[in-house]
C-alpha cells in the first residue's frame, strides 16, 4: 500500500481518530443517496490518513505475529485490519456511486431545462480525489450527449430554416432592363364569352378531398381529427417525491415545479423517470 510522501506521518491517537471517522463515514454513508461530508482536521486528506491507517495497521500485525506468534492479539489485530479494509471497499462504492448519480442527474437537469441542475457540491468538505472523479464523469456525460445528439433528440437544437438567397445585380444595365420590362404594357388575358359551367362533384369526392385538406371540414365532427392531430398531449406519469429536490423543476411550459419529500406529482415522463433513476421519486400509478 503506497501513501503520498507528502502526507504528515500521523500520531497513533490521530491514526485512532481516522479509525473512528472511517465507521462513522461509512455508517453515515449507507443511508444517504448524496455524498455525504467529511470532517477531518485542518492539514489532513481523508484518504490519504486512511491509508496510513491501513499501512500502520499492517505493519502492526506483522510484528505480533513476529515476535510474538498468532497470539490473542494478533488474531484482533488482524480482525480489526479486515473490518477496516471491509469498510473501505464499501464506502469506497457507496461514494463513488453518489458522486456518479449527483454529477449525471446535475448535467442532465441542467441542460434539460437551460438551468441548474442539483445542488452544488461543497468540495472543501470532500476529498480532492474525489471531485477529480466528478470531474471526469461531468466530461464523459458531456461526451455522450455530444455523441448521440441528445439535446437534438429533445427538441433543443432548432433546424436550420432555409432562407431564400437575395438577388445581387452585378450591373447597372440589369436594372435598366428591368425599368424597360416594367414600362411595356402588360397584354390583358383574353376574355371568355362562355357561360360558367358547375364543375360533377359527388359526396365521394369531398370526402376524399376533405381527407387530403382536413382544415377545410365544413363541421366541427369534421375537424376533429385535425385538432387531435395539432395539439398532442404531453406523456405524464404521476410519482411520488421520497426526498426533497432543492432546485425548482422548470418543465417544458415554464412552469416551476418546488418538489419536497411525500408530494405526488404528475411530471413530463423524462424529467419523471430521471428523478426515479436517482432515487428521488418512485412511480405512484393510480
Amino acid at each position: 500500500m503506497t501513501v503520498d510522501p507528502r502526507t504528515r506521518r500521523l500520531s497513533r491517537n490521530e491514526l485512532m481518530a481516522v479509525e473512528k471517522s472511517l465507521f462513522e463515514m461509512t455508517r453515515k454513508q449507507k443511508g444517504q443517496d448524496s455524498p455525504v461530508h467529511i470532517s477531518m482536521p485542518e492539514g489532513l486528506v481523508f484518504w490519504d490518513s486512511v491509508g496510513q491507517l491501513l499501512q500502520h495497521m499492517e505493519t502492526e500485525l506483522a510484528e505480533t505475529v513476529r515476535d510474538e506468534g498468532m497470539n490473542a492479539k494478533a488474531q484482533l489485530l488482524s480482525r480489526r485490519l479486515g473490518v477496516a479494509r471491509t469498510c473501505v471497499r464499501d464506502l469506497t462504492r457507496m461514494r463513488l456511486l453518489a458522486f456518479t448519480r449527483h454529477a449525471v442527474m446535475s448535467n442532465l437537469l441542467s441542460d434539460e431545462q437551460g438551468g441548474p441542475g442539483l445542488g452544488r457540491v461543497e468540495w472543501e468538505r470532500h476529498d480532492p480525489s474525489e471531485r477529480i472523479f466528478y470531474s471526469g464523469i461531468m466530461d464523459l456525460a458531456e461526451k455522450y450527449k455530444r455523441d448521440t445528439s441528445w439535446s437534438s433528440m429533445l427538441g433543443g437544437a432548432e433546424e436550420a430554416i432555409d432562407s431564400p438567397t437575395p438577388v445581387v445585380h452585378d450591373t447597372l444595365g440589369q436594372f435598366s432592363n428591368e425599368e424597360e420590362a416594367q414600362e411595356k404594357p402588360i397584354a390583358s388575358a383574353p376574355t371568355s364569352e362562355e357561360p360558367w359551367e358547375e364543375p360533377d362533384f359527388d359526396e365521394e369526392d369531398r370526402i376524399r378531398d376533405m381527407d387530403v385538406f382536413p382544415e377545410h371540414a365544413s363541421s366541427q365532427s369534421e375537424s376533429r381529427s385535425v385538432e387531435e392531430v395539432e395539439s398532442p398531449s404531453e406523456d405524464l406519469l404521476r410519482i411520488r417525491i421520497l426526498k426533497d429536490v432543492s432546485d425548482p423543476i422548470v418543465t417544458s411550459d415554464g412552469t416551476e415545479m418546488t418538489l419536497e419529500e411525500g408530494d405526488v406529482e404528475s411530471c413530463p415522463s423524462l424529467i419523471a423517470e430521471t428523478l426515479i433513476a436517482a432515487g428521488l421519486a418512485e412511480a405512484a400509478p393510480i
